[in-house]
């Protein structure tokens, strides 16, 4: 279609209209940067502008010379994959050369890969696939966006689309003002992109009909939906300053737990950091990354009914034994399920059954409310739950990790075992625990003290020479108390629950924690649990981190806790006594661990073999570390040879849904064909390749224009017009062998439609329906 007037270099519908979809995809691709997706690193996303244009060029460029929707899309793809390593390169190492940027994002990758995939490592320090993602999501919105509005001439299906990716990015994001911002410029570029292409579909159909002067109907309608416009986004502006209600409050809640739990387990492949709203309120997942944001939401996780004199106690949710220098993990091949009942102990068998003589049982009942992932907390070592759970243990002895409810959103009952402080006979003191040795038992030393290569630089190593100088010993006791009292009472580390605006460190967390001295609690956790580990090579003091919730004032005996309350602090590990809880976060936030000197006990002369304690035997628990009868346990999953397999399998299974897709396709059309439904099929398969019928076509002229494209399939185009025109024209009747020849022409013209996908269509323009 030719306008009069209009030069052939410039497009139909105006270069406007092109600035305007590219206005509303950089506007996207903007609101995209802005919450520094990728680990809090504004800087590497920066080149999302450069994405979302390619992709708008590519779909601009398709219809203009003439290629239909498939062929646009493909060159695309294939222009998105040699342009897009490119732009994450630059965006890793800026002024790079196009070559040294492309092996940038092939190297980053492909580690990646063989960080999840191969190597099974919970996390990856590659950051460069996480742009590349996040640039083709920017390309592929913007091609299509682009080809909706120059080949489809649909602005609308543009418009939803990118909206979409723009509302889900704001869903998702805690930076509201700057997100409405974006919202505000990107409905009036939708509006002035909907009624200019509307203007120039009415001046195409006066210009066809010759009804007078087509500039009159363009400026009327630019006229009046300019004042429109405005008067709508300056109404939207002051109703959004005095709007009082908040109707996007609370959109997350009522999420399925499997979604929520879905997310926990693909946590691990995606960024930390940013702006980002947390989905479900408070998680504690099997891994946990450190990222630059701590949960600050004020919202109710739960409350619970406390006796008297057991205030004060944090509650304990889960533990994770394994280091990763940028966040931690319950190792999933050392993790065993035990299925619990109700009343039955929980940690029966295991290694860490409660210790009579250093523990007071308490009991207490917590009522879930936003805090519904199904983890068990408890203000000490679980005893019993009035509710069946299964307990997950690592190792063969079995170390607490985290207990699993089978009623996640119901309130339960559980007693539990809380650790006493103070001077007694046999109660945990000071000059106790300074005596307790290191003599581990060998499975603690191989769970619990590993450092990971790159934890500890050159900063978190000048700070644990620093501090083991200071503490002038390396004595597990007198290191760890000293140590928490250190991080707590210093004036060189500062509480920051948000860093993405002081961040400038690519090092691990603790190596990052020692060179910027701030962090939330999980920071400081992680930077004295490592640095414990750290301290003595030939004693490595075993630490695990540990996540729950802090405690708050009972009201009438009842803690209300908020999400905000979540926190992260470490286990110590003494032989003898189990393990004993540290908290290092200091700004006011957390809660020390107060442990009395009691009366001095000398240094025993040898190895003291524990009288008490969790390196006892159980008699519930078999010589061989095996759990006791009737208890039913989960085995470890295998190694990296079983994740080998595991991708293997995940190959060879794509490749039998290929072939069974192929294989259905080129069977195909099952049930009963008719002559119409035969014909519709086939053109519209022709169409999908930019071959669709024009609206002035026969059904004969039609079969002999996709003949002279396909001569091979001339004999079966003939076969399926006359079986078309004879039923819907002459109203006949076709049946028994006619019928068939028909249905197996139609399963031929799938595969030799095929070669429609290498011819460029000869004319352009909106795909007409086929006709009758």
């Amino acid at each position: 279609m030719t306008i009069a007037g209009i030069r052939p270099s410039r497009p139909a519908e105006g270069w406007l209209t092109l600035a305007l979809v590219a206005a509303l995809a950089l506007i996207v691709a903007w609101a995209v940067d802005d919450p520094r997706w990728v680990n809090g690193k504004g800087e590497l996303t920066d080149v999302l502008g450069l994405c979302a244009l390619g992709g708008v060029a590519a779909g601009f460029i398709g219809p203009k010379v003439g290629w239909g929707r498939w062929t646009t899309h493909l060159v695309g793809a294939l222009f998105a994959a040699l342009f897009l390593p490119i732009f994450a390169g630059w965006a890793m190492q800026p002024g790079s050369s196009p070559g040294a940027a492309f092996m940038i994002t092939a190297k980053g990758t492909i580690q990646a890969y063989l960080d999840i995939a191969w190597l099974g490592l919970p996390f990856t320090r590659q950051e460069v696939h996480y742009v590349l993602v996040l640039g083709g999501i920017l390309w592929a919105t913007g091609q299509f966006a682009s080809y909706s509005v120059f080949g489809h001439r649909r602005p609308l299906n543009a418009v939803v689309v990118l909206g979409l990716l723009l509302v889900a990015n704001m869903a998702l994001t805690r930076r509201d003002e700057d997100e409405l911002a974006y919202l505000i410029a990107f409905t009036g570029g939708s509006l002035f992109l909907l009624i200019g292409m509307h203007a120039f579909d009415e001046r195409a159909t006066w210009i066809r009909r010759r009804i007078g002067d087509p500039s009159t109907i363009s400026s009327l309608y630019l006229r009046g939906g300019t004042v429109f416009i405005v008067i709508a986004l300056l109404g939207s502006m002051m109703l959004t300053e005095r709007a009082a209600s908040s109707p996007l409050e609370g959109a997350w809640e009522g999420v399925g737990r499997q979604l929520v739990a879905f997310g926990q387990s693909v946590s691990r492949l995606l960024p930390v950091g940013g702006a980002l709203r947390p989905l479900g309120g408070v998680q504690f997942g099997q891994d946990v990354q450190v990222s630059d944001i701590w949960i600050t939401d004020a919202g109710t996780a739960f409350t619970a009914t406390v006796p008297k004199g057991a205030e004060g106690l944090k509650w304990r949710a889960t533990t994770y034994d394994s280091f990763h220098v940028t966040g931690w993990s319950q190792t999933q091949d050392l993790l065993s399920a035990i299925r619990v009942e109700a009343g039955q102990p929980v940690l029966a068998g295991t290694a860490e059954v409660p210790i009579e003589d250093t523990t007071v049982p308490v009991t207490v009942t917590v009522r879930p409310a936003g805090y519904e992932q199904g983890r068990l907390i408890a203000p000490g070592a679980v005893g019993t739950v009035d509710q069946g759970v299964t307990l997950q243990v690592t190792g063969t002895q079995g170390w607490f990790a985290r207990v699993d409810l089978d009623n996640p959103t119901a309130g339960y009952t559980v007693d539990a075992d809380v650790l006493q402080l103070g001077e007694g006979q046999e109660l945990v003191t000071g000059h106790r625990l300074e005596v307790a040795g290191t003599s581990y038992p060998p499975e603690i030393r191989s769970l619990y003290t590993d450092v990971p290569e790159g934890a500890i630089g050159p900063d978190a190593q000048a700070l644990l020479d620093k501090i083991v100088a200071a503490a002038g010993t390396t004595n597990p006791y007198r290191l760890a108390a000293y140590m928490q009292d250190y991080f707590q009472g210093t004036d060189d580390f500062q509480y920051d629950n948000d860093l993405t605006d002081r961040r400038s460190c690519d090092a691990g967390v603790v190596e990052c924690f020692a060179r910027i001295r701030a962090g939330a609690c999980l920071h400081d956790a992680s930077t004295m649990a490592i640095l414990l580990r750290a301290a003595d090579k030939a004693h490595p003091i075993p630490t695990r981190l540990v996540q729950g919730f802090l405690p708050t004032t009972p009201n009438a005996g009842v803690e209300t806790v908020p999400n905000k309350n979540a926190h992260g602090w470490v286990e110590v590990y003494f032989p003898g006594y189990g393990w004993i809880p540290f908290d290092p976060t200091g700004g006011g936030i957390g809660v020390p661990t107060v442990i009395v000197e009691g009366p001095a006990v000398p240094i025993p002369s040898a190895t003291p073999i524990a009288s008490i304690g969790p390196d006892v035997p159980d008699p519930t628990r078999r010589q061989d570390g095996t759990l006791p009868d009737g208890a039913s346990a989960t085995p470890p999953g295998g190694g990296v040879g079983d994740r080998s397999l595991l991708i293997l399998m995940t190959v060879l299974v794509a490749v039998v849904v290929g072939t069974i897709a192929i294989a259905a396709w080129i069977r195909g059309p099952r049930g009963e064909v008719t002559p119409d439904a035969a014909w519709s099929s086939m053109s519209r398969a022709a169409a999908r390749f930019g071959f669709g019928p024009r609206p002035t076509q026969t059904v004969y002229e039609y079969a002999a224009t996709l003949g002279e494209l396909v001569p091979v399939a001339k004999v079966d185009l003939q076969t399926v017009a006359e079986a078309k025109v004879e039923t819907t024209y002459a109203g006949a009747k076709i049946a028994g062998a006619r019928l068939d020849d028909v249905r197996a022409a139609t399963r031929r013209l799938r595969i030799t439609f095929l070669r429609l996908l290498f011819r460029r269509p000869r004319k352009r323009g909106p795909r007409a329906l086929p006709p009758g």
